[in-house]
This record gives structure tokens, C-alpha cells and sequence, in this order.
């Protein structure tokens, strides 16, 4: 069984402060990626947020999915550079324990046209998982045949490689319990939704606002909207990867957060 883990870059960095990763928390994720390894047999793709060393300089230079002057063709360069360090800082933890994990860098194998993949190539992804290898995946800034350049974000990949390779499951880890009928930081009366399927997604989308954080990619909303129409029937759940315990419970399949099913 294949598992898709996406970390957001809300967990794994301080998005509010430019290249700021927060180490203690990668490092318990790695160790609870470990546990869950140790208990149950499956494959992983793991895929990281940019956070802080994504959109921060992103909204520095300017970068709105497209170059057109030298600042943003500069700042596109940049913000590569910025986005493979933090994938780096993942990728050194991993081995330090000596887990088999392999970087695989997205602006060297994604093509995109307004913002749309047209080319993406999963070979070397697929070769990693026949060898029992986690590809490490991250968002990322790509050559786009209509603009020069967009992002693509952690949440863009993980669903479509679930379609692309039947993925039974992502996983979705950020800085909230799930979905809520309110924002849970701004309303104590908020209550998580438990699922969303068929019946309610309309309405569910409908009250959902974007990130209150510094966020070139939307948010949960649009985190939301991708999943329902990229995700094609894949089981998702968007859990609160910042509680101790949480990855490694969703990993192993306990319920936490809000299930996503969606045929």
C-alpha cells in the first residue's frame, strides 16, 4: 500500500518569518514516520510545504506565477534555492537515522501551462517505491510554457500523484484538527466536521477562507478545492501534524482530524 504524507510548511516552519524551519518539530515527524514504519508495512511519498521559505520570498519579489521583469526572474532563482534547503533539512534528519529517502526535485521533471501541470513525470518516483525508498517531494517553482514560470504547492502534488499512481490515501498534515464549520482560531463555539463526502462538500467549500498566514497558495481552501477535484476518489484526511502522536496514529490509519471521501 502506497501513502501519500504532506507536511505543511504552517507545521514545519514559522511562515510568518522568513527561512525559518523548526527543527524539533521535523525531527519528532521524522520519528513518528519511523514508528509507523516499524509497526505497519507500507510505501511513502513524503511531500513538504514551502512555509517561510517559499512564501515569504515569494511576496518579497513580487513572484505572482509569472517573470517579467529581472526582479522576478531573480526572485524565481531565489525562491528554488530557498525551497530545496528546507527540503534538505528534511532529507538530513532521515538519514541521520538511517532512513532510505531520496530527493526528488519537481522543477526538474513538472511543466506547467496558466498555472496547469502539462508534464509530470512520475518514473523516478516509481522506481524509489519498487526499492522501498521514500521520494521526497516538495512545492516548488516550475517552467510554465504561458507565464515563464509558476508554483506548484505540496498540495497540487500530493493529488496528483494519488491519481497518477492509485494512491489509497493522503494524509495532510497542518496546523489544524481537520476542517471546521468555523475558524477554529477565531471562534471557540467552532466544531470539526468529521467527514466530508458527496452530500456536503458543496457547503463545506462554500464557508471556507484562506490562510490568515502569508500564503501565495490559498490556504485551506484552496488546499480543499484541490483535493476534491484532483484527488479523484482517493480517501484524504487533514489531521493536526503539530500534536505529538497525530502522523504516526494516521500513518497506522486511527482517525484523527476530517476525512475526505469523495467518489
Amino acid at each position: 500500500m502506497i501513502q501519500i504524507l504532506k507536511l505543511g510548511g504552517s507545521v514545519i516552519t514559522n511562515k510568518n518569518r522568513k527561512t525559518t524551519p523548526r527543527k524539533s518539530v521535523i525531527k519528532r515527524l521524522v520519528r513518528e514516520i519511523i514508528k509507523a514504519k516499524n509497526k505497519k508495512e507500507f510505501k511513502l511519498i513524503l511531500v513538504n510545504g514551502a512555509g517561510s521559505f517559499g512564501h515569504i520570498p515569494a511576496k518579497k519579489y513580487g513572484i505572482d506565477n509569472v517573470i517579467k521583469d529581472e526582479k522576478t526572474k531573480f526572485g524565481f532563482t531565489l525562491v528554488h534555492k530557498y525551497v530545496e534547503d528546507l527540503n534538505r533539512i528534511i532529507w538530513n534528519y532521515l538519514r541521520e537515522l538511517n532512513v532510505s529517502a531520496f530527493p526528488v526535485h519537481p522543477s526538474s521533471f513538472i511543466v506547467q501551462k496558466d498555472c496547469k501541470i502539462v508534464k509530470f513525470d512520475t518514473t523516478i518516483i516509481k522506481k524509489l517505491l519498487d526499492f522501498d525508498i521514500i521520494p521526497l517531494l516538495y512545492g516548488d517553482g516550475v517552467v510554465d510554457l504561458k507565464k515563464g514560470y509558476s508554483i506548484i504547492s505540496g498540495d497540487d502534488i500530493a493529488p496528483y500523484l494519488a491519481n497518477k499512481l492509485h494512491v489509497k490515501k493522503i494524509l495532510m498534515g497542518t496546523d489544524t484538527d481537520g476542517i471546521f464549520n468555523k475558524d477554529p482560531n477565531l471562534y471557540k463555539n467552532s466544531k470539526r466536521i468529521e467527514e466530508v463526502n458527496g452530500k456536503n462538500y458543496k457547503r463545506v467549500f462554500k464557508f471556507l477562507s484562506g490562510s490568515n498566514k502569508v500564503d501565495v497558495t490559498g490556504g485551506m481552501k484552496e488546499k480543499f478545492r484541490k483535493l476534491i477535484e484532483n484527488a479523484n476518489g482517493t480517501e484524504c484526511v487533514i489531521y493536526d501534524a503539530t500534536v505529538k502522536g497525530n502522523t504516526e496514529k494516521v500513518l497506522l490509519g486511527e482517525k484523527t482530524g476530517t476525512i475526505i471521501k469523495i467518489n
